[in-house]
């Protein structure tokens, strides 16, 4: 294993040199310019606060002029520190999409050929307004139009094993390795819960319930039931009739807002069809097919499944639709590779097999897909992490053998 990963790491560094270096040295010019600013407006504004600071230790005796000048500092400061701080963090974020659409389809091309898709957000429209020189119509129009997230995984199969009322889509990677097409999405789940604390105030809580990457793909077996599995307890009357709830308008984050306009867009756009004479069954086919609520697979209930394997019991939970469709894809060797597959994200793994396809919930709690950006980008050592996580999570079909069509 450190032999081949060794091996790699060769393989890896030669092709970053003939494919990433070019275009990450002019990337580099933009990130240094960016630390080079940011570095000096925090220096000013820190050398301000400093010198008050030190006016109030060195005049003591002048107390109550230095209280006034600190609350007079504070209240013409704070605002010009987030005046500044603001679009700095806008630029890094828009630096941040500029790059992974540059890098990140040439780093993939280390595995094979792969299409990278940025996420659906306010930085993606600023970016792309810019980029293709629209101006603020184009930013309005690239929000009117992220609804298409190209994220093909139906939030209503998430919520078959998690409790959300918002899904908030990052990076999206899509291709084929192996012979085996997949797809890898980073999201979150969450939904927001309203608290009140001892004095009676009201405070919204925000509930992460999934943060990590999906993995979905098709497997070389056909199956008609519902098969979930969990690192934790499963909720068999959310796996069998997923329900996503609705979100309150007051507890919406900016992500929600932006969620709710595309919401209202797409009623605009009901109106505006059956103006031009759309027949009332085809709106609501329309309006089925974009449903986030599913019916249940089968009449069956979702039953406790028991394996032949200990060591599979112990780490995961089991649920089916049929006990016999369940043990028909979990064969002996299909259970010793996927606590394998388990072992390589710390078993923090939740599954949804269902028409012929494999849903694989990796829940580690973190970034995925990064591009450096305080080390230099031409360094190829800098991209160890991402690296590692890809060949990971392309590691699930070789472990899996998702590939071959062996009976599993």
């Amino acid at each position: 294993m450190e032999q081949q990963q060794a091996e790699q790491k060769i393989n890896f560094s030669a092709y970053f040199t003939s494919k990433v270096a070019p275009a990450a040295e002019k990337i580099e010019k933009y990130r240094k310019k960016i630390i080079t600013v940011a570095a000096i407006y925090g220096g000013i504004i820190c050398t301000i606060f400093i010198l008050i600071a030190v006016s109030v230790l060195v005049f003591p005796s002048k107390l109550l002029f230095n209280e006034k000048l600190l609350c007079a500092a504070l209240f013409i400061f704070v605002p010009i520190l987030c005046f500044i701080c603001g679009p700095l963090f806008t630029i890094k974020k828009i630096y941040n999409i500029f790059t992974k659409e540059i890098l990140i389809p040439r780093l993939l091309g280390f595995w094979g050929k792969f299409a990278y898709f940025p996420p659906a957000n306010i930085f993606t429209a600023i970016y792309k307004s810019i980029k293709n020189k629209t101006g603020f119509k184009g930013i309005i129009s690239e929000l009117r139009g992220a609804k298409q997230t190209n994220i093909s995984v139906n939030p209503a199969i998430l919520a078959r094993l998690l409790k959300f009322s918002t899904i908030s889509y990052d990076d999206k990677i899509v291709g084929r390795h192996a012979d085996t097409d997949i797809e890898l999405t980073e999201l979150e789940t969450y939904y927001m819960t309203k608290e009140r604390d001892r004095e009676g105030k009201t405070s919204y809580q925000k509930r992460t319930t999934f943060k990590g990457v999906v993995f979905s793909a098709t497997m070389n077996k056909k199956f008609k039931g519902l098969t979930v599995l969990s690192y934790s307890n499963i909720d068999k009357n959310r796996a069998q009739y997923p329900h996503v709830t609705k979100k309150e308008i007051g507890t919406m984050n900016l992500t929600d807002v932006l969620n709710f306009g595309r919401q209202v867009a797409d009623v605009v756009d009901l109106v505006k069809e059956y103006q031009q004479g759309k027949s009332k069954e085809e709106l609501e086919q329309q309006a089925k097919n974009s449903s986030l609520t599913q019916k249940a697979v089968k009449t069956e209930p979702l039953q406790d499944v028991m394996l032949e394997d200990p060591m599979f019991n112990k780490k995961f939970k089991m649920c089916s639709t049929d006990q016999v469709e369940a043990r028909y894809i979990f064969t002996t060797g299909f259970m010793e590779r996927f606590i394998k597959m388990g072992e390589c994200f710390d078993y923090k793994i939740k599954a949804i097999f269902l028409d012929n396809n494999v849903y694989i919930l990796i829940d580690q709690r973190k970034d995925w897909f990064q591009i450096p950006f305080f080390k230099s980008g031409l360094d190829p050592a800098n991209y160890k992490q991402f690296l590692i996580e890809f060949s990971r999570l392309l590691s699930i079909v070789e472990v899996l053998k998702l590939n071959q069509n062996i009976g599993m």
